[in-house]
């Protein structure tokens, strides 16, 4: 049986369409309804695809970056000797106190924290006098397991070993990164550069120095955040653990801003190790506030050791290489005997890692060399001159100014140059570290141009133009044409102003980044002048090249890619190669664009009028004046592409330079042959990512003080 139900109808209404209405209404609106669930729907699903892609491709970036960063200081450890028999091994204490927070306040804060710091606290250190310890695998062990929040101040005075205990903990990180790729890259990076006043942000300046030393890394982010760069992405992940050397290489005045910017930067669960000289660190927590109303602070959340002074025993292994060659130890014996005497001249200048890896550089025979007629260890210990005993200080600056000389002894490693030149080229170096760029310690093949006058720069590139003077010269007077006089003042009047121009404005301050001329720019310029041919003729199609050249260049042409499809890193050559090419493309660009505006008028001429358009019959200029102009043209493309490579790439301010230098034998003209030479060979050097640092600061400021 069928129920059926039927509403009461009220005379004279009829609600039957209405009720039609409202439920095709409420099909729709339900409808609508379950469209945007689903598009909501939809709409999260992709985001969380996405988010997880992205998470996925800032991972496979930072494994990329590991790998990379892994390579070069395995290669530099290398060079530098670190992990051969008979290396030095640095120990140390906990901080003094007042350097560091109270340990129940770093144990506290990193129990808050969800991800980052020690993973596990059994693990943790009870206090901070349980981090002593000594070597490579025990750095290693404090850092990532026993302090909580992975914050490390490292502390020591000058010649302690800091560096190389960053380094070696570097290494030791990366090893255990192969283990857990999950863990941050962690990426060493020198302080020297950073000026925390003009660059507040700390972020920001790594970014910069990460993305010139490994290129991929300047490539935009993944999207959402494709407006900022990979290494800024990495950074904002918490996936780089920055490694900071050389706090005390800031500028003093500048150190507690620095360490108030650290503080701003770091995120919650974001490691960090910063390395300083112990004075300098007291120094910046107390006479340094930026002004009265600052309360200095220290490193948030971080713990501190102090490199101690090397024993006696260790510094007699080192120099006589444990004992174990008889003619080593007869000849060490002088100053071994004078390690005896704890308070003695020799002991106290030989206590740091510095000082005697320093003696035994200079004063050790090696496989090869002649025993006699060599430097003698007991100069050390009296002056040969005066036959006085030396005082400490004495004995430092002998090894100090003895380093360059030994590493450069004939005989040891063929090199075209001699102990005295490279002696003299890297004072120079030195002083125009102290003088030109602050006190800095990086060796940046870009900016060598500062040690030269900048008007020099300005009078070189403007060679072209007074040959431009001349050749308009004596065209003018040969042609006695008003067009010619003019063409020529107008050629003069370009390359003065060109030249003027680049005298007064401050050069790029880093390597160009890769760019290229387009074909579209190559049809831009053949369309213009076509246009004008085609409206005028082709002689006046001719004149009007230079300026749709430079307008096409300018406007259209340069276009910027830093797109790398392969994972670089970038050392000194790489980028000076690069720069190179960009400043190639920069000069020859337009020229190329001029000659191929000028096939593509010949062209056209021939197509519309024949032979005739370039005969002067229907040309307002003679044939010979058209080829004349066109010439200059081309000239003026190059000599503007000249300019603007000088302004906006760095290798042609570094060619000058050299040559100047040379010219004044201050430097080598392959200058920067040396300083690969003067790494790889011979060890003065060292490489930290793009650029050339000494390899002992102390070594450079001995240096600068006596070029």
């Amino acid at each position: 049986m069928v129920w059926t139900v039927r509403a009461a109808r009220r005379p004279g209404l009829d609600t039957s369409g209405f009720a039609g209405v409202l439920s095709f209404g409420v099909s729709v609106l339900g409808l609508l309804v379950g469209i945007a669930s689903l598009a909501v729907a939809l709409e999260g699903y992709w985001a969380d695809r996405q988010e997880a892609a992205d998470s996925v491709q800032l991972a496979d970036k930072a494994n990329d970056l590991a790998r990379k960063v892994r390579q070069g200081w395995e290669l530099e450890a290398k060079a530098r000797q670190l992990y051969v028999d008979g290396s030095l091994t640095v120990s140390w204490q906990q901080a003094p106190a007042g350097l560091t927070e109270p340990w129940a306040r770093i144990c506290a804060v990193a129990e808050k924290w969800q991800t980052g710091g020690a993973p596990n606290p059994a693990e943790w250190a009870a206090d901070s006098a349980s981090l002593g310890g000594a070597g490579a695998e025990r750095i290693t062990e404090v850092f990532s397991k026993r302090v909580p929040t992975q914050r490390l101040v490292v502390l020591g005075r000058e010649g302690a070993g800091k560096s190389v205990l960053l380094v070696q903990l570097l290494l030791g990180l990366h090893e255990l990164r192969i283990k857990n790729s999950q863990q941050p890259v962690p990426v060493l990076l020198s302080l020297a550069s950073w000026n925390p006043v003009e660059e507040s942000d700390l972020f920001a300046w790594m970014d910069r120095r990460l993305s010139m030393d490994y290129e991929f890394l300047g490539q935009p982010a993944p999207a959402p955040d494709s407006s900022i760069s990979l290494a800024r992405a990495l950074l904002n992940d918490k996936r780089i653990l920055p490694l900071l050397d050389g706090f005390d290489e800031i500028k003093q005045g500048f150190r507690m801003e620095a360490l108030r910017r650290i503080n701003a930067a770091l995120l919650a669960g974001q490691g960090i190790v910063l390395a300083c000289r112990t004075e300098d660190y007291q120094s910046a927590l107390s006479d340094e506030p930026a002004d009265s109303q600052a309360r200095p602070v220290p490193l948030a959340q971080a713990a501190g050791i102090e490199l101690q002074d090397l024993d006696v025993q260790t510094v007699r292994d080192h120099l006589c290489e444990g004992g174990r060659d008889e003619l080593l130890s007869r000849h060490w014996r002088p100053v071994t005997e004078q390690l005896s005497a704890a308070d003695g001249a020799v002991t106290l200048a030989l206590r740091t890692p510095l000082m005697a890896s320093l003696a035994a550089d200079i004063y050790s025979i090696r496989p090869g060399d002649a025993i006699a007629g060599g430097p003698s260890p007991g100069d050390l210990i009296v002056d040969p001159a005066t036959d006085t005993p030396r005082t400490r200080g004495e004995i430092e600056d002998q090894l100090l100014a003895g380093f360059v000389p030994a590493a450069y002894r004939p005989g040891r490693v063929r090199t075209p140059w001699t102990p005295e030149e490279a002696e003299r080229s890297l004072g120079f170096l030195a002083g125009h570290l102290r003088d030109n760029m602050g006190g800095t310690t990086d060796i940046e093949w870009w900016n060598l141009r500062r040690a030269v006058p900048r008007i020099v720069h300005a009078v070189v590139i403007g060679v072209p133009f007074w040959v431009a003077i001349a050749v308009g010269t004596i065209l003018a007077i040969h042609n006695s044409g008003s067009a010619w006089l003019g063409g020529t003042l107008g050629v003069v009047t370009a390359g003065w102003v060109l030249g003027t121009l680049y005298a007064l404005m401050e050069p790029k301050p880093e390597p160009a980044a890769r760019i290229r001329v387009s074909w579209l720019s190559a049809a831009m310029v053949v369309g213009i002048s076509c246009f004008v041919a085609y409206r005028e003729d082709v002689g006046t199609g001719v004149l009007v090249l230079p300026v749709a050249v430079v307008i096409v260049f300018l406007g259209f042409g340069r276009k910027a890619t830093q797109d790398a499809d392969t994972v670089v890193a970038m050392d000194p050559l790489s980028l000076l190669e690069r720069d190179r090419k960009t400043a190639r493309t920069i000069i020859l660009g337009p020229a190329v664009l001029g000659l191929i505006g000028i096939a593509g008028l010949l062209t056209f001429g021939l197509v519309r009028q024949g032979p005739a358009a370039f005969t002067g019959a229907t040309a307002e200029l003679p044939l010979t004046e058209v080829a004349l102009t066109a010439s200059g043209g081309i000239g003026l493309s190059l000599y503007g592409g000249l300019a603007l490579a000088f302004r906006h790439t760095a290798s042609p301010a570094l060619t000058i330079t050299c040559w100047y230098l040379a010219l004044r034998r201050k430097t080598p003209r392959s200058l920067v042959s040396f300083l690969v030479d003067a790494h790889l060979q011979h060890g003065v050097l060292r490489r930290v990512g793009a650029v050339y640092q000494f390899r002992h600061l102390d070594v450079q400021r001995h240096l600068a003080d006596h070029q």
